[in-house]
């Protein structure tokens, strides 16, 4: 793969949270509707911003799209790392495959809600939380991801790494903190409700930093690659 081809989908990483959040914004969820609502305030809500809740959804949907070719140069650098056998590759490249579809299923919920906000307060209650329980509460497909990719990155032995060593270590708190939205279900009000500091905001931080400091790492791990003095371009140049 060339080393612009790989600088685009390394670009989408930034591109990805560069469109996500502020459709996040658009939206009118940032912060997000409190849980504890009563369903006739839930219903004003999207009866009031219709139109930008749809505007914004369909902002968040076309940035999930990013992720995609973000999920795979990250996985072409790991397999640098990993040599023949691949299977933190594979992992993560999966784990990204699945969390695109898991950011991208609860969108839809939020645009039925907006698609006839006169129904039913409790009919929209109820689509209102479809949409948010999955959105906060689906951590596993990123701890899988960075789980990965940390465990790649503290495997590279040789004295100059892909990627450097703190970003294992990042990479660790941020699966620490994605688990945070594990109690969301039991709580309306306070720090674990979904609009609370674990599952929301501490999560929320470390999930576009994720996509932030990745795409510094692999746009770096890219340039490095190619760079004249690396190996791996003179092999690449060789003819065949």
């Amino acid at each position: 793969m060339t080393r612009s081809i790989q600088l685009g989908m390394a670009w989408c990483g930034f591109i990805f949270v560069a469109v996500f959040f502020p459709g996040l914004i658009i939206t009118g969820f940032f912060p997000p509707i409190p849980p504890g609502h009563s369903a006739a305030e839930v219903a004003h809500q999207y009866q009031q911003h219709a139109n930008a809740i749809r505007a914004g959804c369909v902002i968040m949907m076309i940035a999930v799209g990013f992720s995609l070719p973000f999920s795979a140069v990250v996985s072409t650098q790991l397999a640098r790392i990993e040599g023949r056998w691949t299977p933190l590759c594979y992992t993560q490249l999966a784990a990204g495959a699945v969390g695109m579809v898991a950011a991208t299923f609860p969108l839809f919920f939020f645009m039925a809600a907006s698609f006839r906000p006169d129904r039913n307060p409790e009919v929209t209650q109820a689509i209102n939380d479809m949409g948010w329980i999955p959105f906060i509460i689906n951590w596993p497909p990123a701890v899988c991801q960075a789980g990965a990719v940390a465990v790649a990155v503290f495997s590279d032995r040789r004295p100059d790494p892909i990627y450097p060593r703190w970003i294992g270590y990042f990479l660790l708190w941020a699966c620490v903190a994605f688990t945070g939205s594990s109690l969301l279900l039991f709580f309306k009000h306070g720090v674990f409700a979904w609009n609370g500091l674990f599952p929301f905001w501490l999560a929320a931080t470390f999930f576009g930093s994720f996509f932030l400091v990745m795409t510094w790492g692999t746009i770096r791990a890219v340039n490095r690659q190619f760079a004249p003095q690396s190996a791996e371009a003179e092999s690449t140049l060789q003819p065949a």
